[in-house]
C-alpha cells in the first residue's frame, strides 16, 4: 500500500460512494473547511453515530486520499483483510481480540506515525464505537497515545482537527447532514508544554480535553442522558419552519445549551414535562402517528390524495427499475442483522452500489435493441425515477400517518384534546426558552 498516492481500489470506491452520498442525502452541508490545516499531518477526531457512513462523509470532504482506524473483527479472514488494506483501512485491537493485542496496536501505531510523517491524515474515532445517540461518551485515549508517538517520531506539528457528524436520522434515506471542523489543535504544543512530566497519562490528558471540547462545539450534546428523551423531542420532533442546516445547527445548539441549563435548575417542571414526551412518545407507536402531527386538530387530506394520484405511475416506473437492487441488501443481509444501527450504512454502500450496476446492466440491454443514445435516456431516467419513487414512499408514508391521526382523533376526541394540549405547551415551552 503507497502513502502517498492513490490506490486503484481506494479511488474506484471513493468515486463511487462520493456519488452515492450525494443520492443518499437530502441535504449536505459542510462548515470549517479552512480549519483544516494544509500540507500538515492531520487526525480527524469524530464523534461516531453512524457505523460505516461516518468514515465515508470525513472522506469524501476533500479530493484526497485518508486512512481509516476500524476495529479488527472484520480482519480476520485474509482474503477480506486485504481488500479492506487496499482501502485504506487500519485494523484496532482490543483486549478480546487476544494477548497480542497490544503489540499488534503497537505495529499500528507505527504505521500511523508513518502516514503522518508525510503529512497524511487519519480519521479516528476517539469513541471507540458506534452509537445513533446525540450525546459523546468517554473518549478513548488511543488517539492521544498516537499522536504523542508520531509527534515523538515527525518533525512537522502533529493537528488534530475536531468533527461533528450531525444527522437528521441515522436510518432512513433523505436525511440532512451537517458536518462541522472544529478549529485544530496543535498536539505538538501541548505536549511540549509538558514534557517536564513522566507519566503518559499527564501528558496527554491536557489534549484528551482539549479533544472533548472541541467535539462538544461541534455536534449536538444531549449531556443530561435522563432526559434524552425530552431533549429529542423538544429539538428534534416540534415543528418548525425549514431552515438552512447552518441556520439549524445554529439553532439547535442554543436551544440544546438552553435546555441542559434548565434540566439542571428546573427538576420538578422537567420530570412533568418528561411524562408528557413519554406519554405522546408512547401514543404514537401503538397508532403509527408523529408527534407533530398533533399540532392540528384535524389534517386535510383531499391534497395528498390528489398527488399520490397524479404522481403514481412515475413512482411505478421507478420502483419496477429498482425493486431488485433495493431488496437484495435488505433479504440477504439486514433480515439477518439484530443491531438496526447497520441499516443506513449497509443501505447506503452496497445499496448504492448495487443500483448504479443493475441500472448499468440494465441501460446495456436496452442498448442492444435501441439506436441513438436511447440507453442513456433510460439510464437518466432509472436515477430520476428511483429518486421520485423514494420521495413518493415519504409522501405516502405521511398521508398514511395523517389518516390515522384523523381517524385517532374521531374515535379518540378526549385523549386526542390531552395529547394536542400537551404538544402545544411543549411547543411554546422550546420557543421560549
Amino acid at each position: 500500500m503507497r502513502i502517498k498516492n492513490w490506490t486503484l481500489p481506494y479511488f474506484i470506491t471513493y468515486i463511487l460512494v462520493w456519488f452515492t452520498k450525494q443520492g443518499y442525502f437530502r441535504r449536505v452541508y459542510k462548515q470549517g473547511l479552512s480549519n483544516i490545516p494544509k500540507n500538515k499531518p492531520v487526525i480527524f477526531a469524530a464523534n461516531h453515530q453512524n457505523s460505516l457512513i461516518d468514515p465515508i462523509v470525513i472522506a469524501t470532504t476533500k479530493f484526497s486520499p485518508v486512512f481509516f482506524l476500524t476495529k479488527s473483527d472484520v480482519f480476520r479472514k485474509p482474503a477480506i483483510a486485504k481488500i479492506l488494506f487496499s482501502l485504506n483501512m487500519l485494523p484496532i485491537y482490543r483486549e478480546r481480540d487476544g494477548a497480542d493485542f497490544m503489540e499488534k496496536n503497537k505495529a499500528i501505531f507505527d504505521r500511523c506515525s508513518e502516514i503522518l510523517s508525510t503529512n497524511g491524515r487519519i480519521i479516528i474515532f476517539p469513541e471507540g464505537s458506534h452509537n445513533t445517540q446525540n450525546r459523546l461518551r468517554n473518549l478513548k485515549k488511543g488517539i492521544a497515545r498516537i499522536a504523542l508517538q508520531a509527534n515523538a517520531e515527525t518533525e512537522e506539528d502533529i493537528w488534530i482537527v475536531p468533527v461533528g457528524l450531525n444527522y437528521s436520522n441515522t436510518r432512513n434515506k433523505a436525511a440532512d447532514l451537517l458536518v462541522s471542523y472544529g478549529n485544530a489543535i496543535n498536539a505538538s504544543k501541548i505536549f511540549s508544554s509538558n514534557l517536564d512530566s513522566s507519566k503518559e497519562n499527564e501528558i496527554i490528558s491536557p489534549l484528551m480535553q482539549e479533544i472533548e471540547l472541541g467535539l462538544r462545539n461541534e455536534m449536538l450534546d444531549y449531556s443530561q442522558e435522563k432526559y434524552y428523551d425530552l431533549y429529542d423531542f423538544l429539538i428534534t420532533k416540534v415543528k418548525r419552519p425549514r431552515q438552512t442546516l447552518i441556520n439549524k445547527f445554529k439553532w439547535n445548539k442554543f436551544k440544546n445549551s438552553k435546555l441542559t441549563n434548565y434540566f439542571s435548575t428546573h427538576t420538578d417542571e422537567t420530570d412533568v414535562m418528561l411524562a408528557s414526551v413519554n406519554e405522546i412518545n408512547e401514543i404514537c407507536e401503538i397508532q403509527d402517528l408523529r408527534p407533530y402531527l398533533f399540532d392540528k386538530r384535524q389534517h386535510s387530506l383531499i391534497l395528498p390524495i390528489i398527488g399520490l394520484i397524479l404522481g403514481f405511475p412515475l413512482a411505478l416506473y421507478g420502483f419496477i427499475n429498482s425493486y431488485i437492487p433495493s431488496i437484495i441488501p435488505q433479504k440477504l443481509i439486514l433480515d439477518k442483522i439484530k443491531d438496526r444501527q447497520y441499516d443506513s450504512s449497509i443501505n447506503m454502500v452496497l445499496g448504492g452500489f448495487l443500483m448504479f450496476f443493475f441500472w448499468c446492466v440494465q441501460s446495456f440491454v436496452v442498448s442492444l435493441f435501441t439506436d441513438h443514445y436511447i440507453w442513456l435516456w433510460y439510464f437518466l431516467s432509472c436515477v430520476i425515477s428511483r429518486w421520485f419513487s423514494y420521495e413518493y414512499l415519504i409522501y405516502y408514508l405521511r398521508f398514511k400517518g395523517k389518516r390515522n391521526y384523523n381517524s385517532f382523533v374521531k374515535s379518540n376526541p378526549e385523549k386526542a384534546t390531552k395529547f394536542q394540549s400537551y404538544y402545544a405547551d411543549l411547543k411554546q415551552f422550546i420557543y421560549n426558552l
